[in-house]
């Protein structure tokens, strides 16, 4: 994978030059940083052979899309790299401001399910193995 930040500092044709060079010499995934709008999403992935990647991030220069639009465009790859930390910062700040004016969080995800996405089925059959009776 290669990428390329000159859109930011010395223009848009600069950027595609170098994502197109970096699939001249092998690379199979190629990264446009921050474009502006959609329609330089759309040159990007008009101009630049191969697998592109797209990057949603939540209050960045680059405009959120859905993922069918973005194949629709052209990427193939897309990253939420600020997502789930986003959403699970504002979980905690509600369940915070919840406890401190004495109520129950009301979003909460089941026990059974915190369970199983830690491990403890796998850790129980462990434990089963090395008991000793």
């Amino acid at each position: 994978m290669a990428r390329t930040d000159a859109n930011a500092t010395m223009g848009l044709k600069e950027a595609l030059f170098r994502a197109g060079k970096f699939v001249e010499i092998g690379a199979d995934i190629t990264f446009l940083e921050a474009p502006l709008n959609e329609e330089e999403m759309r040159a990007y992935c008009k101009e630049v052979p191969g697998h592109r990647m797209a990057n949603m991030v939540e209050q960045g220069d680059t405009p959120i899309l859905s993922p069918a639009r973005l194949q629709e465009i052209g990427y193939k790859i897309v990253a939420y790299p600020l997502t789930l930390m986003l959403s699970g910062i504002k979980a905690m700040d509600d369940a915070l401001s919840a406890l401190k004016r004495g109520n129950r969080p009301r979003a909460l995800a089941d026990f059974v399910h915190l369970r199983e996405i830690v491990g403890f089925p796998e850790y129980y059959q462990a434990e089963q193995k090395y008991a000793t009776e």
